[in-house]
């Protein structure tokens, strides 16, 4: 449900297949397995969702859930992925967006755990670049780990290995496209303003724009919708016009209560000037 804000791995997202020894040596390292427990955040090929193993026996082998292999194209992988993850397509989304033009993983991780304030995911930001990689929604670019050095005096070359490497994550085009489909407010109109859900659109006038107003708790919207006779046979609880404007990209949870997104502030006057037509 939406309202759950303690975000956690799906089965369908994090495969899991890991073969155990039965004796286990914590001094031993074998570096041709990934041990969830030692996983680094800043290391882009530590990854949860799709733990690997490079000498994996081929029985237990598994393609990644989205990826353009497996769904056609890569904007289908990546549709699914934000389809199935409604709660974390914001994060996804706005990391396809600061990757436009290319961005350290260092900062990533910075936003994405900015952005993650408020809505805790176990997802490490890098494992999030790295779901979005196998979709084909975005490119790694490793940086040279040694640079070309030369010593005048002595007359000779050398290679100098740089301490840090910061790689860098570019999004594709496919999922540009796909992101600015997303912002364009696609969603809301086929949930809201051409589908069946458009006999609530009061409801839905009266809601956004109590939240525009300020933040509101579910209790609140609740309350608000109760007002409405159309809401009580069938019967509709706040919650639900909460979920559809929050999986629509048009309402975010937010220092403990529902707020309206810009997306969201762009839908309802709209909204208002579908059902004034």
């Amino acid at each position: 449900m939406a309202y759950q804000h303690q975000g956690s791995a799906g089965a369908e997202d994090t495969l899991e297949l890991l073969a155990f020894d039965d004796e286990f040596d914590p001094l031993a390292v074998d570096d041709s397995e990934i041990d969830q427990e030692w996983m680094d955040d800043e290391n882009p090929y530590d990854t949860i969702d799709y733990p690997t193993m490079r000498n994996m026996p081929e029985t237990v082998h598994h393609d990644p859930v989205y990826s353009p292999e497996r769904q056609g194209s890569v904007t289908a992988a990546l549709r699914a992925l934000l389809t199935r993850n409604p709660n974390r397509r914001p994060v996804l989304l706005s990391i396809i967006g600061l990757c436009e033009g290319g961005c350290a993983s260092s900062v990533i991780s910075e936003r994405v755990e900015e952005w993650q304030r408020d809505n805790w995911s176990v997802y490490a930001p890098m494992t999030f670049c790295r779901m979005l990689e196998r979709a084909g929604a975005l490119t790694l670019e490793m940086p040279e780990t040694t640079e070309e050095q030369e010593d005048a005096e002595e007359g000779v070359s050398f290679l100098e290995i740089r301490e840090t490497v910061d790689p860098v994550w570019r999004s594709t085009d496919e999922a540009l496209a796909l992101r600015e489909e997303y912002l364009a407010g696609t969603a809301f109109r086929n949930a809201v303003i051409n589908a069946a859900e458009a006999r609530y659109a009061e409801v839905y006038i009266a809601v956004m724009e109590a939240l525009a107003a300020r933040p509101r708790t579910v209790t609140e919207v609740q309350e608000l919708t109760d007002t409405f006779d159309i809401t009580k046979s069938p019967r509709r609880f706040g919650q639900h016009f909460l979920d559809v404007l929050e999986d629509t990209d048009c309402a975010a949870w937010s220092d403990k209560a529902w707020n309206l997104t810009d997306l969201g502030a762009q839908m309802l006057a709209e909204l208002k000037a579908a059902k004034e037509a």
